[in-house]
């Protein structure tokens, strides 16, 4: 038998079979393999296959394994969008949250399925039959919402319209919800025998017939908001203000308290915990200010967060502690600024005790819901909001919302943040409701009013103006920090005074936003010319000064390249004063620097202003520097560009630089930004240009496309490449019908913290064909020389690079002067004698 068994093994049809099983384990093998290493590339960016392949795919399995394990623990399987949201994370922390709120949202534990509503409308029942009614596609009895609904019931097509705030609801062929506010005329009435179609979610009712619709009534109020009565002449309410503060904008939010303040009234001052320089500098106000608090629980809010809501519940809560008379609170931000005096606003407050101040959506609920994202979940974490899956509203209420700017009346804030209040129904689903949700601040006092004993008091008016141009600010804002595409005002200008005035004309409104003293001040001296009804003559009204850096900052994270920069062009300031000296001034060697301020006058950047210590005891000193554009225009070729310009952080809405100052270290994100005179030939065949960007080293690092025939707005295009940025000088020409039109260099800033990082990427045949269009000149070979010094010492390489990139504009001493300057020179200047110095004077931003 064994002789035979061997024999067999021998034979050619088992010695096939045998290769195959082999070869079939080896192509399975392999394309696990290719699938683990697909895995790396879509969760690592590009990779090359060599020894580290078996590591990473250790690595692309513990991942797997954990998003396993996330993904189908105690629930099952998650959704895509829950396990990209996991995905995602970056902290087990986060990924754990995102995962029990998964759970939570599939095992339906997270949104409540019905609230009450506490406000009927008087003298109709909810749900009662108006009768069956003659109906069809042709003219609809209820024209103003119409869906088809999988599994309709009566109540749901009447909470649906309710929702909406519909006053009628009406079934149609056992599948169809529509809403309206006319009652049907009698005329149409028929039989119940032609309402005799099954409901699809449950056969025991009918749902209407093929042309016939049973007509409900929601029972919810009409549309009508309060009526507001007018201003009592010398009126008075007591106001409590709650300022929720972000950025640096120091002087624009003085100066709003400066024109908002009166001493009777209360401001509770919120700062985002990651603003030091803000929160550090408000903080002395309490000394001098009884009426001005700024809260310790302070929160990292971002756009659209939960914790928005949550500073806001909070800060109220505070102000009921801190006093007991205020009558109504208003909230506010540093971009607010106000159109009518408190006082007229105060004669208001006076005739209208009570109210609640809103500002509704203005068009369908079903559309604002989708649009404001409210039939999704979301969670907060890692700074962003998440989106985990799709949700149903709870059923019986109202659903509104608009602004999240609002004045409320004081019992309103007393019945959100009591502990007595915290087991109503309503407000406690609310509560639980909005903690999930996308912008919560912007519809949870609608909803809670609209549906409680208050909704008689809701105002749809919220005495604000908002600026708002669709088309530029709704191009996907703020996807940094949400799954979600959001809109944004723009900031008013001066050009924008008309449109104003004549909103303020026709309308009751209050406050205006967005302004930004950095962009447009003028404005804002306009209106306060008008608030004051007198023409102002401030010193420094028409300049601007705003805090990038101060060394006291314990947040954001330095900006070494910032201060290496700064600490550069400091030593040529000092260089500049002294170079006619004929006593050497040995102690004025910059040694640290203070603060660095961006400098607006009329509404154009002049440059930053750099604070600094030097060596001799108690001096310090402060520069004007501006950067120098670097853009060549070529005379041989057409003048189609009319900017082009080389930063980060370029802000698409108002189509402005925010890193003013334009230094750029080796993990900055640069954006090309240009503008076309629209000046094209026509004829031309290509209607595109290309940026070709090129490294420290001479090589094509990246070119796009980009399209010329939109001449009215700035354009802007990233440099999108995976590794970091090489530090020296870069160069990115713009190639139009085959010529070099412009080229513009920017710096990279080169630090010792890069020694350790790779900063060779692949550049494939594609790029070097766009090779040719490297400016070859003189300053090629000085760019190489000075590449070759930053090798050998980045302080000097510096100091001699950055007297290209900067002017200096001028020079000051704070305090005391040197001994040197004042034995030896008298034209020294003190920074409070100028007019561009921070130290300067700037009534228009200091409290009364």
């Amino acid at each position: 038998m064994t002789l035979n068994f061997l024999r067999c093994l021998m034979c050619r049809q088992f010695r096939t079979y045998f290769l195959l099983v082999i070869a079939m384990a080896f192509i399975f093998q392999s394309l696990l393999v290719f699938y683990l290493l697909a895995k790396v590339k879509d969760t690592e960016g590009p990779i090359e296959f060599g020894s580290s392949d078996s590591s990473r795919i250790h690595q692309v399995l513990v991942k797997e394994k954990e998003l396993g394990v996330l993904g189908k623990s105690m629930c099952g399987s998650l959704s895509k969008t829950a396990l990209s949201a996991i995905k995602r994370a970056t902290t087990k922390k986060c990924k754990e949250e995102l995962s029990d709120v998964a759970c939570k949202l599939k095992n339906n534990q997270l949104v409540p399925e019905r609230l009450p509503n506490y406000c009927p409308r008087k003298d109709s029942i909810a749900g009662s039959s108006l009768g069956c009614f003659h109906d069809n596609n042709q003219s609809r009895l209820l024209s103003s919402y119409g869906v088809k609904l999988p599994g309709l019931t009566i109540q749901k097509c009447v909470d649906l319209c309710a929702q909406s705030a519909f006053l009628y609801a009406g079934t149609h062929n056992g599948k169809e919800c529509y809403c309206g506010n006319k009652k049907p005329s009698l005329e149409h009435l028929l039989t119940r025998t032609y309402c005799s179609v099954a409901c699809d979610g449950q056969s025991s009712q009918t749902c209407g017939g093929v042309d016939a619709t049973e007509i409900f009534d929601s029972g919810v109020p009409n549309r009508d908001s309060a009526k507001l009565h007018d201003p009592i002449v010398n009126g008075t309410a007591k106001i409590a203000f709650i300022l929720t503060l972000n950025g640096r904008a120091l002087r624009q939010v003085t100066r709003l308290l400066r024109v908002i303040y009166r001493p009777h009234h209360v401001y509770l001052i919120h700062v985002d915990a990651r603003q030091d320089f803000l929160f550090r500098s408000l903080l002395q106000l309490e000394l001098k200010y009884p009426n001005i608090r700024l809260t310790r629980q302070r929160q990292s809010s971002i756009w659209g967060g939960a914790s928005l809501l949550d500073v806001l519940l909070q800060s109220m809560e505070q102000l009921l502690e801190i006093d007991s008379q205020w009558q109504f609170v208003f909230n506010l931000s540093e971009s607010d600024f106000p159109l009518r005096s408190i006082e007229s606003l105060e004669a208001l407050l006076a005739a209208n005790p009570g109210r609640n101040f809103l500002k509704s959506h203005g068009r369908q609920t079903r559309q604002f819901i989708h649009k404001q994202g409210l039939d999704r979940v979301f969670h907060q974490c890692e700074r962003r909001m998440w989106r985990v899956g799709d949700r149903n509203l709870p059923a019986g209420i109202r659903i509104d919302g608009g602004s999240d700017w609002v004045g409320l009346a004081r019992s309103v804030v007393e019945f959100v943040t009591s502990p007595t209040r915290s087991n109503d129904p309503l407000l406690r689903g609310l509560k639980e409701l909005y903690r999930y949700t996308l912008l919560p601040a912007e519809s949870f006092f609608h909803v809670l009013i609209l549906n409680s004993k208050f909704c008689e008091s809701y105002a749809d008016n919220n005495l604000r103006m908002t600026l708002w141009r669709r088309s530029q600010g709704c191009l996907c804002q703020h996807r940094h920090v949400v799954d979600w595409c959001g809109c944004s005002p723009m900031v008013f200008r001066t050009t924008d005074w008309t449109h104003l005035t004549s909103v303020m004309a026709k309308s009751t409104v209050f406050f205006a936003r967005k302004f930004e003293a950095a962009i447009d001040q003028s404005i804002m001296n306009r209106l306060e010319e008008q608030l004051t009804n007198s023409s102002l003559s401030y010193p420094g009204l028409d300049s601007y000064w705003e805090c990038a850096y101060h060394m006291a900052d314990l947040t954001p994270k330095t900006n070494h390249a910032l201060l290496a920069v700064s600490i550069s062009l400091a030593k040529h300031a000092i260089s500049l004063l002294l170079q006619n000296s004929v006593v050497e001034c040995s102690g004025l060697r910059p040694s640290r620097i203070i603060a660095i301020t961006s400098y607006f006058r009329h509404d154009h950047y002049l440059g930053d202003l750099i604070h600094f210590e030097v060596d001799e005891k108690d001096v310090e000193f402060e520069t004007l520097v501006k950067p120098l554009t670097k853009t060549t225009h070529f005379m041989d070729s057409p003048r189609i560009l009319s900017t082009l310009q080389v930063g980060s952080d370029y802000d698409p809405k108002e189509q402005v630089l925010r890193n003013r100052l334009g230094v750029l270290s080796s993990s900055s994100k640069p954006a090309a930004i240009f503008k076309w005179t629209g000046h094209i030939n026509s004829t031309t065949s290509s209607q595109m240009a290309h940026l070709v960007w090129f490294d420290p080293d001479d090589h094509v690092r990246a070119v796009h496309h980009v399209n010329v025939t939109d001449a009215s707005k700035m354009s802007n295009q990233m440099l999108e490449i995976d590794t970091p940025l090489k530090p020296g000088v870069w160069l990115v020409a713009v190639i139009y019908d085959g010529k070099k039109i412009a080229t513009t260099e920017f710096l990279i800033v080169p630090q010792t913290s890069d020694d350790s990082l790779q900063f060779d990427g692949k550049i494939n045949e594609f790029q070097k064909s766009w090779g040719k269009y490297l400016p070859v000149d003189a300053k090629s070979a000085t760019r190489r020389e000075k590449a070759l010094l930053m090798k050998k010492d980045i302080s000097s390489y510096l100091d001699k690079t950055t007297a290209d990139y900067y002017a200096i504009q001028d020079i000051c001493y704070t305090g005391h002067p040197p001994e040197c300057a004042t034995i030896q020179y008298h034209d020294w200047q003190s920074c409070t004698s100028t007019d561009w110095s921070s130290f300067s004077q700037d009534p228009k931003s200091v409290l009364p």
